[in-house]
């Protein structure tokens, strides 16, 4: 009986465990990349990612960075951070703003190494996804008093926000992207909801970088761009090279299989216990 009421506990933690794999993503928790590039909250900046682009209806703004695979498999789960220009959000069908009223277009690119010359930056497009509004998820992350908002086109702080928030991203492991380990990849992001809609989305910038600059380049709808096209950023205040905000998890199956492993061997440990004491 007693066995019976632990095993029932270990299931609901078990639970517990698992419900996360299928939401948000924490300090902490575990990545397949080659570490997690948070969000900088203190001298950070959102780089302006969106289609259209507010000073050109007719071509859009995608914003990229690079990771390296540290777990051959699917990326199942992609995790961002972004703000909106003077934390004005695009609003949904009845009118009321809201941070997830956006579609997001998410891609997956080769790598072009750099060279004596030249930056690296993204190659062939291997996968494009996009994430209609309810099809992602969304939470607050915190805040950042001294955000500002940068516009490369311009390369111009063009305004501030402070409302942090983390978009979730999930794929069917049957249609996602297959990686390698090792390999470096660039993701891209844009945004886009009605154009008559005043709001500015932003992908943040992170402290923690790796390898090279992140890069953003005009995009037209429809059309694949050059890669001649992805121009490196920097700092406009500091000079300092630019990384952006995100994190690529295990899958949920693999998550749901640790904690799985967690409470068989608790389980054992109860027969153990149990056997002993007879």
């Amino acid at each position: 009986m007693r066995i019976a009421l632990r095993l029932l506990t270990a299931a609901a933690v078990l639970g517990c465990l698992a419900s996360p794999a299928l939401a948000d993503w924490n300090v902490g928790d575990p990545h397949k990349m080659h570490f997690p590039q948070l969000p900088d909250l203190d001298t950070g900046m959102d780089v302006l990612a969106m289609t259209p682009y507010p000073g050109d209806p007719a071509i859009g703004k995608v914003v990229a960075d690079d990771w390296r695979c540290t777990s051959t498999g699917p990326v199942t789960d992609i995790h961002i951070w972004g703000s909106w220009l003077n934390d004005v959000f695009p609003h949904d069908a009845s009118g009321v703003p809201d941070p997830g009223a956006v579609t997001f277009r998410l891609s997956i690119h080769s790598d072009i190494p750099a060279t004596p010359t030249t930056y690296s930056r993204p190659g062939e497009l291997l996968r494009e996804f996009t994430f209609q509004p309810g099809s992602f998820q969304w939470r607050d992350w915190g805040t950042a008093p001294n955000e500002v908002f940068y516009d490369p086109n311009q390369n111009e702080i063009i305004g501030s926000d402070s409302r942090v928030i983390q978009y979730n991203f999930f794929f069917d492991p049957a249609e996602a992207f297959q990686q390698e380990a090792g390999t470096i990849y660039w993701l891209d992001v844009s945004a886009s909801f009605d154009p008559n809609d005043p709001a500015v989305f932003g992908w943040k910038t992170s402290q923690d970088h790796f390898n090279d600059d992140s890069v953003y380049a005009d995009y037209v709808p429809g059309q694949t761009i050059d890669p001649s096209q992805w121009i490196e950023m920097f700092d406009p205040r500091t000079g300092v090279s630019l990384d952006q905000a995100f994190v690529i998890t295990p899958e949920p199956g693999t998550l749901v299989l640790l904690a799985i492993g967690a409470a068989a061997g608790g389980f054992v440990c109860l027969v153990r216990r149990r056997k002993r004491r007879q």
